[in-house]
């Protein structure tokens, strides 16, 4: 099979990262990569699916290039499975590229043996090579879980943004200028981010109410974070961990709630250090129709910001959507990005 490879600069690019790993910090996505080649492994698992592809290039020689998509359970709402591509598929693949040159993208479309468009990554994209693909349908009409406020199952509508650059202290700059996230970056070895960067992900979360406390389950890393709903402080008995202590209330159709004692050095996903007296606030605003959540989350951390951090994005309901296992689990293989 003959490799195409095209190079395309790409004018607008969104100022997102990854909350699992700063995909950025590896791929350039002002450049895509196409190729098309014959696939020979495949790994199916989060928080990452990756697919070998063997292309020929002009000459006959022979390259092994790594493909990196989302994660699988993002495929497989999108109808993309395990079962949908087999060793020995020819396919066409286009996405970022290697920062570092390396034969790797990270893939935002797949074409399949059978001619069918995939948009692998966790981020929506526009078909590339066909007009009739697998993108994620937007659902805004309520259905039978309506008139419970936040208590339902919400999947992300925006991916969060960053108000305003950060702004941080010399000794944090220096921390952060440091950081290898080869190396450093927790979400290589499956441990999961602290508060906020917990929740400022791409992925189905949920609130549950419990006995006078809300539930709030978090796909990514299998998270569940308990919000007490009683004045007061810390408890006693209370362990500092990487989600903290959150306390909440409501005001009209707002969820606020204020976290501290959070057990995490990192602020997110790009090495900016958090320290131990970081103080995190969250508003969650529901809409009059219920289908929308309005977040935004505010960190104030003397330690390493000269000025608070702010995020913010919109979680939306979308009716038959569920919180499924995530289960991170270690490649044998680790892509030579990654080394």
């Amino acid at each position: 099979m003959r490799a195409i490879i095209v190079l395309l600069v790409v004018l607008v690019v969104a100022p997102f990262a990854s909350a699992h790993h700063s995909s950025t910090a590896f791929f350039d996505r002002t450049i895509m990569v196409e190729i098309e080649g014959t696939v020979t492994d495949i790994f199916w698992r989060n928080p990452h699916v990756f697919l070998t592809l063997e292309v020929v290039r002009e000459g006959g020689v022979i390259e092994s290039w790594e493909l990196e998509a989302g994660t699988t359970n993002t495929l497989m709402r999108r109808g993309f499975t395990a079962n949908s591509v087999s060793i020995g598929d020819q396919i066409k693949a286009a996405g970022a590229a290697s920062r570092r040159g390396e034969p790797a993208i990270f893939i935002s479309n797949l074409l399949l043996s059978d001619g069918t468009e995939v948009i692998a990554s966790d981020r929506d994209a526009v078909l590339r090579w066909t007009t009739e693909g697998n993108p994620i349908e937007d659902v805004y009409a309520a259905d039978d879980l309506s008139g419970l406020g936040i208590f339902k199952v919400w999947g992300y509508r925006e991916l969060y943004r960053l108000r305003n650059p950060l702004v941080l202290t010399p000794a944090a700059q220096a921390v952060k200028a440091a950081f290898n996230p080869r190396t450093d970056d927790p979400g290589l070895s499956c441990i999961p981010p602290g508060m906020p960067n917990a929740v400022l992900n791409p992925y189905p979360m949920e609130f549950i109410e419990e006995d006078g406390r809300i539930i709030q389950r978090i796909e990514e890393w299998d998270g569940t974070r308990i919000i007490h709903m009683t004045e007061g402080g810390v408890t006693q008995d209370y362990q500092p961990d990487h989600l903290g202590y959150s306390v909440g209330r409501f005001e009209a159709n707002t969820l606020i709630v204020e976290t501290t004692q959070v057990d995490f050095s990192l602020l997110d996903g790009d090495g900016t250090p958090m320290g131990p007296n970081a103080k995190i606030l969250e508003r969650y605003t529901l809409s009059e129709d219920e289908t929308r959540l309005i977040y935004e989350v505010i960190v104030e951390d003397s330690d390493n910001l000269l000025e608070p951090a702010i995020w913010e994005n919109v979680w939306v309901h979308k009716p038959g959507v569920m919180v499924m296992p995530f289960e991170c689990t270690l490649r044998d293989i680790v892509s030579p990005v990654y080394q």
